[in-house]
């Protein structure tokens, strides 16, 4: 039986802004995409990296749902 999934609306290496984001207009990039349930999540990174680690962040990566993505226009 084949399974009809639409295309992720987003693909990788593209510029997106976080739709909730308050703070400033910061760019991020899509770093990875994965389907989980039939909807499309994609990996983006919500702290930059630093030089000195920080013990109060394990993990600056996030999984984020494509409702929360906004495309950044070229």
């Amino acid at each position: 039986e084949a399974i009809s999934v639409q295309k992720p609306a987003f693909v990788l290496g593209e510029r997106v802004m976080l739709y909730s984001h308050d703070k400033g207009t910061k760019q991020r990039l899509i770093l990875g995409i994965g389907l989980v349930n039939d909807s499309w999540f994609y990996v983006v990174e919500l702290i930059s990296p630093t030089l000195t680690q920080s013990r109060t962040i394990c993990n600056r990566f996030s999984l984020v749902g494509e409702k929360s993505l906004v495309r950044v226009n070229a």
